[in-house]
């Protein structure tokens, strides 16, 4: 009789555990795919005020132009502030240029000279130039040579030039600017100068009528240019020849050093500017 009474409550219990799902231990559970992220947040763009001008990218000028004005003014600020990359103030290929020279002695203690010289030169270059020069010397003779004669027995030995002539050559390797007073700007170039010609002395003539004495030329010089086709110029040359002043004595090698002032002149006077 409890048998049938277990029975009975059994039935019911065991219909309802089956209608219950139990947890399966037998495999794993199912992976579940991963979400995907939130989608980022845009950033809120506030609204643009009436009147105002949209922001641009920066252009690559925008720094020159703050820091020199607006484009208007650039150029005229660049003039002004930058002077060392003005261009050449004048330009010598192909023009001819006439110096003038007025040019003392200053190695000869016995006969003072003063030499007037001139040089043509024709341009091949800027910085290049082939020249004929001329000189005549005014020669002064000093009360040194009274007691030079007296001491030396009338052997004197320095010559006493009267003229040359020299075929050049003159390379102007530096040129270069100036400020003159902190207004204006001067230009100015250097040379050197040296050249091969002929010196005639007291002995190139009667009675000896030795005629010209072969020279070598040497020298340098600095021109300021206030003007594109004048210019100022300072000059040292030395002039060195053999000559022979009595023929009791041997010959010696003499020398002419001058230094010299004077103007120059370049023409055409006017030149189109190119750049080299």
């Amino acid at each position: 009789m409890r048998a049938i009474l277990w029975l009975a409550l059994a039935l019911p219990l065991a219909a309802a555990a089956q209608q219950v799902p139990g947890i399966d231990l037998s495999a794993p559970p199912e992976e579940k795919p991963a979400e995907p992220p939130p989608p980022a947040e845009k950033t809120r763009v506030p609204p643009q005020e009436l009147g105002t001008p949209k922001k641009e990218a920066a252009r690559p000028g925008d720094a020159l132009e703050a820091a020199v004005g607006v484009p208007g003014e650039r150029d005229t600020a660049l003039e002004d502030r930058v002077k060392a990359v003005q261009r050449k103030g004048f330009l010598k290929r192909g023009r001819l240029q006439l110096t003038a020279l007025v040019s003392p002695t200053w190695n000869d203690a016995f006969y003072q000279k003063l030499g007037l010289s001139g040089r043509l030169a024709y341009n091949l270059r800027d910085s290049f130039a082939v020249a004929v020069s001329g000189s005549y010397y005014l020669v002064t003779r000093t009360d040194y040579v009274k007691q030079g004669v007296r001491a030396f027995n009338s052997q004197l030995l320095q010559s006493q030039p009267t003229s040359s002539v020299m075929l050049e050559g003159v390379w102007s390797p530096i040129y270069g600017k100036a400020a003159w007073l902190g207004r204006s700007i001067v230009h100015f170039d250097f040379y050197l100068v040296g050249g091969l010609g002929a010196v005639w002395s007291a002995t190139s003539f009667e009675p000896r009528n030795e005629g010209a004495h072969l020279a070598a030329e040497f020298g340098g010089g600095l021109r300021f240019y206030p003007l594109s086709y004048l210019a100022l110029e300072l000059a040292v040359t030395g002039a060195v020849y053999p000559d022979q002043k009595d023929l009791a004595v041997p010959g010696t090698l003499q020398k002419i050093i001058t230094a010299g002032f004077g103007v120059s002149f370049l023409w055409p006077t006017g030149f189109e500017y190119y750049y080299p």
